[in-house]
């Protein structure tokens, strides 16, 4: 199953395309302008032609955001999902994942603050998120 998880904001959002759910895996990831996530998702549709579903978190501008897909992207099924503690959870791994360059590697990871978006973590956390409910059920 592929899916493009969405963590909405006002500003920007966090996209994710992902492969799973046995062995989640992120294909491609990105942060865009919300006024350009239409064309950033058709894009993505494009390259990636496997997507079932679009997931969208529930939180921040994300019902405005879902009428703007659904509208135009009639063809697959877009659903809402719980993203409660993704963005601190995306921060986490963020900066265990990008380790801070010259004196900042000093510093503790809690007190680094990182110089660029990471809503594409918290897009990966919300799939990743998805993929562990559905095996669950």
């Amino acid at each position: 199953m592929g899916l493009l998880a969405i963590d909405p904001g006002r500003a920007k959002c966090g996209l994710a395309v992902m492969s799973g759910p046995e062995i989640p895996k992120c294909l491609e990831r990105a942060v865009v302008e919300t006024e350009r996530l239409t064309l950033a998702v058709a894009d993505l549709l494009r390259r990636h032609p496997r997507i079932e579903k679009i997931l969208i978190g529930g939180g921040t501008n994300s019902a405005t955001l879902r009428r703007a897909l659904e509208e135009t992207f009639t063809h697959l099924p877009l659903e809402t999902v719980d993203e409660y503690n993704t963005s601190a959870r995306a921060r986490q791994r963020f900066v265990r994942e990008n380790p801070a360059p010259g004196w900042r590697c000093l510093l503790p990871p809690g007190l680094r603050s990182p110089e660029v978006p990471y809503d594409d973590y918290a897009a990966i956390l919300i799939a990743e998120d998805y993929f562990s409910k559905i095996l669950k059920i």
